[in-house]
């Protein structure tokens, strides 16, 4: 039996990939300088992974994972929220291009 599924298999693995993957692509922006160390946010569309930096090297995370950072702070629920959103603009996407594809093929 075929019936519709509540959660779309494909689109929550690209969800959690994008996040991922764009996490260690898309260069970090600076949230605060505190005199001594920087704080480094990661994420796309929210900002899910802070990073604590002595020295201002790079604005990329693996760079600021090995290179002597002061600590991170992993807020969960931002994670959570990015994959949700990521989620729905692909399933919207996907309905967009089956629509598209149907007036095409007539």
């Amino acid at each position: 039996m075929k019936g519709k599924r509540r959660i779309e298999a494909l689109e929550c693995k690209l969800s959690i990939l994008i996040v991922l993957i764009s996490t260690f692509v898309l260069p970090g922006k600076i949230e605060q300088n505190m005199g001594s160390f920087f704080e480094y946010a990661f994420g796309f569309p929210l900002n899910y992974w802070s990073v604590y930096q002595g020295d201002g090297r790079s604005s990329y995370l693996f760079g600021n994972l090995f290179n002597g950072n002061i600590g991170m702070n992993i807020n969960i629920v931002n994670l959570f929220l990015d994959i949700v959103i990521i989620y729905y603009v692909l399933l919207i996407i996907r309905k967009v291009f089956i629509k598209l594809y149907a007036v095409y093929k007539k």
